[in-house]
């Protein structure tokens, strides 16, 4: 029996050893890289009143029903070229609130969110300022400083000149 020049190479050398090896060290770089970018990049928290039941979601209506107790309705006005808002909130008890809580919720990434203050001022109209600008679908969450009730709308760019706030129960 004669040994081939390729049988007389050292084990290394060997093509067929590389053609198996190869797609495993790329598996083994690719995965290493994917579960370190799992651990680090969050990719946020779902806002609004869910609670896991086995397996399944159920909302949580108490903060919406509260609000419909109240009679709450709102109308949102924005300035698009300041980014000024506008809210005039009316209800069937005398709501004394001094700020509000305004979400402007992207549907997937958190870090476009915006958690705005609500101030009062003399006229019975809230008032603020959206930090950045907005492009896209948003979910606008309005609640009291206490969390005691919430209403919520979806707006897609470009927004309405008038956006309603209800209680809309599910």
């Amino acid at each position: 029996m004669t040994d081939t020049p390729e049988a007389l190479q050292p084990w290394y050398k060997q093509p067929w050893l590389w053609f198996i090896l190869t797609p495993l060290f790329a598996v083994i770089i690719f995965a290493s890289s994917y579960a370190y970018l799992s651990v680090v990049t969050f990719d946020g928290m779902v806002k609004g009143d869910y609670a896991k039941s086995a397996k399944s979601f159920n909302i949580d209506n108490r903060r919406l029903r509260k609000a419909s107790e109240l009679g709450l309705s709102g109308q949102l006005e924005l300035d698009e070229v300041t980014g000024d808002l506008r809210l005039q909130l009316s209800s069937s008890d005398t709501l004394l609130d001094p700020t509000l809580v305004l979400l402007v919720i992207h549907p997937t990434v958190e870090s476009l969110d915006q958690d705005l203050i609500m101030a009062r001022r003399p006229d019975n109209h809230y008032y603020s300022s959206l930090n950045k600008n907005i492009t896209g679908k948003r979910y606008l969450h309005l609640m009291d400083q206490d969390e005691n009730w919430r209403m919520t709308t979806e707006v897609t760019t470009p927004w309405p000149t008038s956006i309603s706030f209800t209680p809309n129960l599910p």
